[in-house]
């Protein structure tokens, strides 16, 4: 289980610094169970010690389960966006039990210390938010670190960052460690970077937030940062 409250009856959080929004990917659940869930876990309430931290749930299996049913569009996207919101909240209720310090947020709006977004009732029918599966749980972190005034996202997933090919060509390859926005489409265009979703390069640019793809833990490597320009 996560630890307790880093700042037990905590009101407001002590430190000036900007919010940081950490997105745990739905993948860790898929690919390493509850353990990889921990991991992630752990690492957002030790970084809510330096500052206000609002965790973004992934989808991972449950929303598999919403594209197997809407394998060939016949859900529309309107339904497939609102069903795969929902998925996030799923997994978000599994981190509830592992984040026991988190108040759950149905708005975005920035965490007084640990929070736990509601991502239904926070993006469903936005229309700043295409409904489409190009965007997940991705750009939806960085549009709600925009949304917040965070300047970083951090997404915690089962890979350790974005790879020029994948799979990677051999088991000495490394991440890339920085991408522009711009970079990381000219990548997904080429057929690969796959790490992240289709949106995120316009995201980052909309908001002007810094993205770190990478897996949690503290020997986890540094991943992937991915900027505006």
């Amino acid at each position: 289980m996560a630890n307790g409250p880093p700042y037990p009856g905590l009101i407001r959080h002590p430190s000036s610094k900007p919010p940081l929004v950490v997105k745990i990917g739905g993948g860790l659940l898929r690919d390493g169970g509850l353990d990889a869930l921990r991991r992630a876990c752990n690492e957002a309430a030790e970084r809510v010690r330096a500052r206000p931290v609002l965790v973004i749930p992934g989808g991972g299996p449950f929303a598999d389960a919403v594209r197997t049913v809407d394998r060939n569009g016949e859900l529309g996207d309107r339904l497939a966006h609102q069903l795969a919101l929902t998925a996030m909240d799923q997994l978000g209720a599994v981190l509830r039990e592992l984040l026991p310090a988190a108040r759950e947020q149905p708005t975005l709006t920035a965490p007084e210390a640990l929070g736990l977004l509601l991502a239904a009732p926070a993006f469903a029918g936005r229309a700043d938010v295409p409904e489409s599966w190009a965007v997940t749980s991705d750009s939806l972190a960085a549009l709600a670190a925009g949304a917040i005034g965070a300047e970083e996202a951090i997404l915690l997933k089962p890979v350790d960052g974005v790879f020029e090919t994948w799979p990677p060509a051999t088991p000495a390859d490394r991440p890339l460690p920085q991408l522009s926005a711009t970079q990381l489409r000219a990548l997904q265009h080429a057929g690969q970077g796959h790490a992240v979703d289709a949106y995120l390069p316009d995201a980052i640019e909309r908001t002007g937030v810094t993205v770190i793809v990478r897996a949690p833990g503290p020997d986890a490597p540094a991943g992937t940062r991915i900027t505006p320009d």
